[in-house]
């Protein structure tokens, strides 16, 4: 009862985000993952109230399986792009393999079955050569899969990262644009796959110890409702307009830029328009503010304000406002008796979690602690 359970509420999950996924640039790859992640939930139902669709369902597997990964990197791709995302010819190669995989599962499917349930039921080992060849097949693509598995999450965990560290170039506030759940669903995803070869390979000779199909079921409806949940009200990194978004592109590919690219007097006049853009104008108050719109401000090209905060002032665009935020704030809570919240928005955060976040991080206390130790 308990996998049914679990089945259904990662079918229930899914299915509520399929019909939710709000009109953005990864709608499309976020359906496609959410689809797979729909069939592979529904596994312990099929079994318990479908059992003349087990064969077809266990036959498809393969072809959902290579589905899922490139659904789930191009998800990530779309999400954290600086490009006007669409789908292109160039990424049919992530399922240059699915057109082999579909063939053994229609071969599958066409199984007597006897034949299928000797394959994959039955505790003797399989004795026909077409069998033999199925289940050899099937077996290297097994491992072909957990091999990609890997390859792909380790891809999405090193250009996550990376993302983090650019979306603080440009934005002072990283608010539903941080990927740390990604982070955490890639782990999740391969424990469950290792988890479930354990349980396939030992059958269930370690029930009990809590080791089943159920805790697989378990952990794949922790990813459904992970993907499902997050899915949905994630922001793209980059959603500005198409002109800001080349401009922020340039920022990213400028890291690498040379030391010389700017002289010294140039580094030094344009930290002193930032500065006085702060000291004088306040626009690190403005609650939107990011790279692009500061450097209209200020009327220097992003890439050049990037450059002078990293190599002049040693510092990112997001620490940079952010401290100046925090300076005003605590000011604020020192010499009136403002609401924490009302101080919050007034020095340009967005959130009352996102002000204690950047309170914290910069003073080791929160707002309200600070306010108990002013004189």
């Amino acid at each position: 009862m308990l996998a049914i359970f679990f089945s259904s509420l990662a079918m229930a999950v899914a299915g509520f985000a399929i019909f939710h996924i709000p009109k953005r640039r990864s709608r499309g790859p976020l359906l496609l993952l959410l689809s797979c992640l729909l069939y592979l939930s529904s596994g312990a139902v099929v079994f318990e109230l479908a059992p003349n669709l087990v064969h077809l369902y266990v036959s498809f597997i393969p072809v959902v399986f290579f589905l899922f990964l490139p659904a789930f990197w191009l998800y990530h791709d779309a999400t954290i792009t600086t490009d006007l995302w669409c789908w292109k010819p160039s990424m049919l190669k992530h399922f240059a393999i699915v057109p082999v995989v579909l063939c053994l599962s229609i071969a599958l499917a066409l199984l007597p079955a006897k034949d299928f349930q000797q394959m994959f039921f039955a505790s003797e080992p399989v004795d026909t050569p077409w069998l033999i060849t199925l289940a050899m097949a099937f077996a290297f693509f097994l491992v072909v899969w957990f091999l990609l598995s890997c390859g792909y999450v380790f891809s999405i965990f090193r250009r996550t990262l990376a993302y983090h560290k650019n979306i603080r170039l440009i934005y002072a506030d990283e608010s539903g644009r941080k990927l740390n759940w990604v982070i955490i669903t890639s782990a999740l995803m391969i424990l469950t796959w290792v988890y479930a070869l354990v349980v396939l390979a030992l059958e269930n000779r370690l029930a009990h110890l809590g080791i089943s199909e159920t805790g697989v079921l378990g952990l794949l409806s922790l990813i459904v409702w992970l993907v499902a949940h997050n899915g949905i009200k994630q922001q793209t990194g980059f959603g500005e307009t198409t002109e800001a978004n080349t401009e922020i592109a340039h920022v990213i590919k400028a890291q690498a830029y040379e030391r010389s690219a700017l002289r010294k007097k140039d580094l030094q006049r344009i930290a002193a328009k930032i500065e006085t853009a702060v000291a004088q104008d306040q626009i690190h108050l403005e609650s939107d503010l990011n790279l692009v719109k500061l450097a209209k401000h200020i009327a220097e090209p992003p890439q050049y304000i990037s450059q002078t905060l990293s190599q002049h002032l040693n510092t990112t665009f997001f620490d940079f406002i952010n401290k100046a935020r925090i300076d005003d704030a605590r000011q604020l809570l020192a010499t009136t008796d403002h609401s924490v919240l009302d101080i919050a928005y007034a020095t340009g955060f967005n959130s009352r979690s996102a002000f204690y976040k950047a309170f914290k991080n910069y003073l080791n206390q929160t707002p309200s602690e600070y306010r108990a130790n002013c004189p």
